[in-house]
């Protein structure tokens, strides 16, 4: 590999497109576009549908595909059943920007993962529409039985210089919050049974093991490890000589609490974050906040905690045990956010017809490109 390639690093990445091919209850082949009619990658994406559609089977493929580009080699495989079973295949396109230090060009990337190979092959006009310079390919495949899955030597090689860089890239620190000088991308994945519930005897001042860059983040009920819970985070942060302590504090106060409730300083013997009522000055701990404030905190802190350059949110059920009042904060939010972090995308699942409404993914708004799509199950076999 040229020295040029060597140099690259990844400046930019969205999502453009999704195919699967017999994955789940999705059998034949399912493509979705996450592009506006202009082309533009979409900032907002709602998926509706029917409970065993697809839905969350989506979030899951793009979750696992994305974590693929954290090494080059996985001796426990895929982690997804179609693919294990070598009977499905999904394939990931996205608009990567990648800089040698001299100059940038762009490309459309496809991730193919599985058996049937490459599921759809970028045409001009998907060139043209996505301002990309060239297609290119990074492929993984199972190396052999009870072998694993490998990235594929037949990768074109401007795809592998970007999947070594990131590889180069995984474990260093978050630096602050919504980190986006750094375009490596990210994928931060909040299943349906997220949440937050009371963390393990409290074992000190520990470095959050997630507190680090990597391609891919599963979030579901926090604080099964110290060093994995919310408030072993806070704890490190109010250790550390910055502000991300007192900016996560205002973050929860201002948009979930809305004057109600507020965080107070880390307790830094007891290594717990108080949550103040204020109507009484009663005082309490996050895990025995409501269910929904737990999810919104947990939403809140660990996308402002954990964004690269270029982030892809995934949320399962996004509207799971909130209440209405709820639900339209926490779109608003997102919708503020995509508009004010460039680099910053949305893809969400819903059964609620007030999601889709505060959504509105068929009416435009200013500096957002929204999109959706209604998923329903395929039972038809592919040949």
């Amino acid at each position: 590999m040229t020295d040029t390639l060597l140099n690259l690093r990844p400046t930019q990445f969205s999502l453009v497109g999704l195919h699967l091919a017999d994955v789940g209850p999705l059998r034949g082949l399912t493509s979705l576009s996450f592009v506006n009619e202009e082309g533009v990658p979409n900032d907002l994406y709602l998926m509706m549908g029917p409970n065993g559609a697809g839905k969350t089977t989506i979030l899951e493929a793009i979750y696992r595909i994305m974590k693929l580009l954290e090494r080059s080699a996985w001796p426990e495989g895929y982690g997804m059943a179609a693919l294990d079973s070598e009977k499905g295949g999904v394939q990931i396109d996205a608009r990567i920007v990648l800089d040698d230090g001299h100059r940038a060009r762009s490309y459309l990337l496809s991730i193919v993962a599985g058996a049937p190979g490459l599921l759809n092959r970028p045409t001009e006009e998907d060139l043209r529409r996505a301002e990309a310079d060239e297609a290119v390919v990074l492929r993984f495949h199972q190396a052999g039985v009870g072998e694993g899955v490998t990235r594929s030597p037949t990768s074109d090689a401007i795809a592998i210089a970007f999947h070594n860089a990131v590889i180069a890239h995984v474990g260093q620190p978050s630096m602050d919050l919504f980190e986006g000088v750094a375009g490596f991308p990210t994928v931060l994945y909040f299943p349906s049974n997220r949440g937050i519930r009371r963390p393990p005897t409290e074992e000190g001042v520990v470095r959050p093991d997630l507190l680090a860059y990597a391609p891919a983040r599963k979030f579901d009920t926090d604080g099964e490890h110290w060093s994995e819970s919310l408030d072993n985070l806070f704890v490190w942060f109010s250790w550390l000589a910055d502000d991300r302590a007192s900016r996560c504090l205002d973050l929860v106060t201002r948009l979930v609490f809305t004057g109600r409730k507020a965080l107070q300083a880390v307790d830094r013997e007891r290594l717990i974050v108080p949550v103040k009522v204020r109507e009484n000055g009663a005082t309490h701990r996050l895990h025995e906040l409501s269910s929904g404030e737990r999810q919104l905190v947990q939403l809140v802190v660990r996308i402002a905690s954990h964004m690269s350059g270029s982030t892809i949110v995934l949320i399962d059920e996004v509207e799971q045990h909130l209440h209405v009042v709820f639900q339209r904060r926490l779109t608003a939010v997102l919708k503020d956010w995509a508009r004010e972090h460039p680099g910053l995308s949305f893809f969400m699942t819903s059964h609620q017809k007030e999601i889709f409404r505060f959504i509105n993914p068929f009416k435009a708004e200013a500096r957002l490109s929204k999109g959706a799509a209604l998923i329903k199950p395929r039972y038809r076999i592919s040949k």
